[in-house]
């Protein structure tokens, strides 16, 4: 590209690392790098993170592409943040956060949604097309301010994760409409924070920052911050969105009736909207763009599972182990060997909504191996999303083909396994450049009045169609993987009994 042409910064703090990018005018992704940081985990639903674990990353990302293209750095006329979410993260009146971040995997509220929440639950689904459930900012909020009421006290904003972000690069106090769809305060109809749920639950509405669209500009970077990043000083920030708002727009996809699927830690399989609807299984999301939104449902944990698998099991510091273990897991039969896995490491989200369940594994022997064991973990996270597809309701126009990306379309194995689960043709979209990070740098576009482009069609596409000759095995293995679920919810719900 030439040494005058504009590029946009784009940024995406997912569940365990930061990605950033370098985006060029007509939408090429032209160099991308990520950052880890860690997750604290505790014995009683406890999934947290450290603000400034998101914000170091997020500079050592930037600092690491500034670094290796400072030509493409002098050229930035714009960042934007996506973000996981939704997060219960909140900072005083000086800036300072109040404890770590409750991230979307945190299910201490579970008492607070089973108690205090129950008798909302009709108000709650109707102005924000959402169940209640501890996945949601809503219950954190309220578990907080009965369990730590000394933080909810201390805290004078509520930010989402790129909130954070914008807030130290500008100064800025907002959450973008993504962000607030997903606390579960926002009034899906207005797009405003909905009063009755605050004056039910006696929450303090200036708590919450002003609700902006996503591609608003939130203000020029600090210019201690420019010379930190490596950033021209006149960049813009944009409000930036939710991760899983930003990959559809990467991807393209904005029409009514597009189905795709985003793989990575957790995997959700999204449909396109042209307006609201309660589902109840199912997740209502904004879409970035003002006239759509997206009924999803997501997993708890799919690559995480693997992820576990390598750190517990193997005990691997090999981040390339899983090609690998693509590779031997296709040694194993279809069914695994007779091997079923129930990836419910995290509890579940979409469509079961039960955080009391764990992980199980069922059917191994003596004769069973290592492959059979990595086979059962990709077919058991296919069976879940299987689960979510069965919950789009029938009426609602659906492609037939799902469009998937994220680093699990990395594993040629991974996917045929979904298409044959599934029963519909898959076409993943191989790419080196993250969905998340794409759409993150099309709102920093749309920031400076830059008119967004498609996204660029020079990545490759796989079409994986289902094999009719594996449609009885894993038929079968599904009934059995739904069977196993409900006798293992049993014994995790046996408190539950008098």
């Amino acid at each position: 590209m030439s040494s005058n042409e504009p590029t946009f910064l784009g940024i995406d703090v997912g569940t365990s690392s930061v990605k950033a990018g370098f985006v060029s005018s007509d939408g090429r992704g032209l160099l991308q790098t990520s950052a880890e940081y860690p997750t604290f985990y505790g014995q009683d639903g406890e999934v947290e993170q450290n603000a400034f674990d998101w914000w170091n990353a997020a500079t050592r990302a930037v600092q690491t592409l500034v670094k290796q293209a400072p030509h493409l750095a002098r050229a930035v006329q714009a960042v934007s943040v996506s973000c996981q979410a939704p997060t219960l993260f909140g900072v005083d009146r000086h800036g300072r956060p109040v404890g770590r971040g409750l991230i979307w995997m945190d299910r201490q509220a579970e008492p607070v949604c089973r108690r205090v929440l129950r008798e909302h639950a009709e108000y709650v689904h109707h102005y924000s097309c959402n169940r209640i459930d501890p996945y949601y900012m809503l219950s954190k909020l309220v578990w907080q301010k009965q369990y730590h009421p000394q933080d909810y006290t201390r805290t004078d904003s509520y930010l989402s994760i790129n909130g954070w972000l914008v807030y130290q690069l500008t100064g800025s106090r907002l959450m973008d409409v993504t962000n607030a769809n997903l606390t579960q305060l926002l009034n899906v109809y207005t797009l405003n924070w909905d009063r009755g749920i605050f004056n039910r639950l006696d929450l303090n509405l200036d708590k919450m920052p002003p609700v902006v669209s996503c591609g608003t500009a939130a203000g020029i970077i600090r210019p201690e911050l420019a010379r930190l990043w490596g950033l021209p000083p006149q960049t813009v920030v944009a409000s930036g969105c939710v991760d899983g708002s930003a990959a559809p727009l990467g991807l393209g996809l904005s029409a009514e009736g597009d189905v795709f699927e985003m793989s990575g830690t957790s995997s959700g399989i999204g449909v396109i909207l042209s307006n609201p609807r309660f589902c109840p299984n199912l997740s209502l999301m904004k879409h970035v763009r003002e006239d759509k939104w997206f009924l999803k449902g997501s997993t708890s944990c799919s690559g995480g599972a693997l992820k576990w698998y390598r750190d517990q099991v193997d005990q691997l510091a090999d981040p390339d182990c899983f090609q690998t273990y693509s590779l031997l897991a296709q040694e194993s039969p279809p069914g695994a060997g007779g091997v079923l896995f129930l990836p419910y490491l995290n509890g579940e989200r979409a469509p079961l909504w039960d955080s009391r369940l764990w992980g199980v594994c069922l059917g191994f022997s003596s004769a069973t191996r290592k492959k059979d064991l990595l086979r059962a973990i990709l077919e058991g996270t296919a069976y879940a999303l299987r689960t979510i597809l069965e919950e789009f309701p029938a009426n609602q126009k659906q492609s037939d083909v799902i469009l998937g990306t994220g680093g699990g379309y990395s594993s040629a194995l991974w996917s045929q396994i979904k298409a044959d689960v599934l029963g519909r043709t898959i076409c993943a979209r191989k790419t080196t450049f993250d969905a998340a990070v794409l759409g993150s740098a099309y709102i920093a576009m749309e920031a400076v009045g830059v008119p967004v482009p498609k996204p660029p069609r020079d990545t490759e596409e796989v079409l994986y169609h289902p094999d009719s000759a594996l449609s009885s095995v894993y038929g079968r293995n599904y009934r059995q993987f739904q069977k196993a679920y409900q006798a293992t919810r049993v014994l995790f719900h046996e408190e539950d009994e008098p």
